[in-house]
């Protein structure tokens, strides 16, 4: 029996030239050779190019009528984790101190995990020893895990789980110092819901300091206001971004569309109707111009405009969904799956396929294939030197004792320990049921270690979309912790 030693050995090493690149990439971050603008142009490069490249790289040879019958249960197992996690963020916000600013954001930490370049990483690195195949089961592993990176685009972006990161910086949720406070079991959601309506308790909401007189004073703006609105009708104005900083970031094109987020609005709490008018502005004349439309004309055109512009706020959310890591895989599968058409791209002979090549022996387009494969190869050590960058760039809050420390270990533990024993249950059962065959190494070894992944990074670039002050400390430190502890979880569920 080999030893404890040896163990953790053989789950370390092929995972150590991942926090290698990591730590490139915090090197850098620190030194100022990879800033905030480096990291928004290589992440563009990444989600957009590299990534895509190299999903259709690794679906279009790997994927087979044998074993595309694992889409079923990987789907049935991301979205497993994906409700698991929720669970464990709604009990720690209970159970725990959470600032009041992180109500939403703990649950959204604890379900969406990274599911991106980062198991791609490992998953590479690992496949290449044994007992997995190297000449098959790398490829296989990065199409495995595309499933779970479209389960997570469809409820990150679809399903409104980044939208819902808004709710921690509405009107009225107390910002800095103020969202500190402790609150009670019964002032929280949940424990509210239980002490009023099972408990029958009289539960009085405490108002936080200062929220009567934010009141009175957004009362006097908006009754200001409307009186000036009263008295001269102003021009619709131009909405002016004052930073286009992350403007180009593929995460926060995302989430201006799939939520009526505008950047003016993290400039102030309270926007003024009039905000940004002035006595320069041209004066509109008393009385509006005649329309040259009959008035049944007129509804008629109002009619479809107001029709169409329902239509498109409906199918909005829906268009997150096209991203091009979603429209590689859409494009990919069915290539890996029709014979005569994957003969086009790669040798199928061994699959029973025709033998169709060019001049040089090789396929007629598989030029295309060789340069996604080029293209995608910098995905994975880019991705690493981008994270670590981020790391780099986190401001962890000071005095250590503002943090919420029981709940950070707690999401730690919920995430990095608990739930790779539920996924490592999960799989076996899946195997003794017949879902996922028992020979099926590089599927069930993906479907045990994405249970066991960190929060994902981009709910840090979400929440700094939303925050109204810019302040994601919070969130900082939680993914901080996680990510220390995925040094040691990863090896244990490699060896698992």
């Amino acid at each position: 029996m080999a030893s404890a030693g040896y163990l953790i050995y053989c789950g370390i090493m092929p995972l150590l030239k991942t926090f290698i690149a990591i730590y490139v990439g915090y090197f850098l971050g620190k030194k100022g050779l990879f800033n905030a603008e480096a990291s928004k142009g290589a992440s563009q490069v990444s989600m957009n190019v590299s990534l895509p490249a190299l999903i259709f790289a690794n679906v279009v040879p790997a994927f087979t009528s044998k074993n595309i019958s694992a889409l079923g249960p990987l789907f049935l197992t991301a979205f497993s984790y994906l409700s698991f996690g929720f669970i464990f963020g709604y009990i720690i916000r209970e159970i725990f101190y959470v600032p009041r600013n992180f109500w939403q954001g703990i649950v959204i930490l604890c379900g969406m995990s990274n599911w991106g370049n980062l198991p791609n990483a490992i998953v590479q690195a690992v496949m290449q020893e044994a007992p997995f195949n190297p000449d098959t089961d790398p490829a296989l592993g990065v199409s495995f895990v595309s499933i779970f990176i479209v389960s997570y685009h469809l409820v990150f972006w679809v399903g409104g789980a980044a939208r819902s990161l808004a709710w921690d910086y509405l009107p009225g949720v107390p910002q800095g110092a103020e969202a500190e406070r402790r609150y009670a079991w019964y002032e929280k959601p949940i424990g509210g819901f239980i002490a009023r309506r099972i408990l029958r308790l009289e539960v009085v909401q405490p108002q936080a300091a200062g929220d009567k007189e934010k009141e009175r004073e957004e009362i006097d703006d908006l009754e200001a206001n409307l009186e000036a609105c009263l008295q001269v009708e102003q021009p619709e104005l131009p909405v002016v971004e004052e930073d286009h900083t992350y403007e180009t970031d593929p995460d926060i094109q995302l989430a201006r569309r799939t939520s009526r987020l505008s950047v003016a609005s993290q400039k102030s709490r309270r926007p003024s109707v009039l905000g940004g008018a002035s006595s320069s502005l041209p004066q509109l004349p008393a009385t509006p111009p005649p329309s040259v439309l009959h008035p049944s004309e007129h509804a008629s055109v109002h009619g479809n405009v107001s029709y169409f512009a329902r239509l498109k706020k409906t199918l909005r959310p829906l268009s997150a969904a096209v991203t091009p890591i979603t429209t590689s895989l859409a494009i990919s599968l069915p290539i890996a799956l029709i014979t005569d058409l994957k003969a086009l791209f790669v040798d199928t002979t061994d699959q029973g396929g025709p033998n169709w090549h060019g001049p040089d022996g090789n396929p007629p387009l598989n030029f295309v294939y060789v340069s996604a494969q080029f293209i995608g190869d910098i995905a994975v050590p880019l991705s690493l030197i981008l994270l670590g960058a981020s790391f780099a760039r986190m401001e962890i809050p000071r005095p250590l004792s503002r943090l919420p420390i029981m709940a950070m270990f707690a999401a730690a533990l919920a995430k990095m320990a608990l739930l790779p024993v539920i996924g490592v249950f999960l799989v076996q059962g899946m195997v003794k049921g017949g879902l996922i065959s028992r020979e099926s190494l590089a599927e069930r070894f993906v479907a045990m270690f994405l249970s066991g992944t960190p929060a994902a990074v981009n709910q840090l670039i979400v929440s700094s979309l939303y925050s109204t002050t810019g302040d994601v400390d919070t969130l900082s430190a939680f993914l901080f912790v996680q990510y220390v502890v995925m040094f040691f979880s990863s090896a244990y569920v490699d060896r698992s």
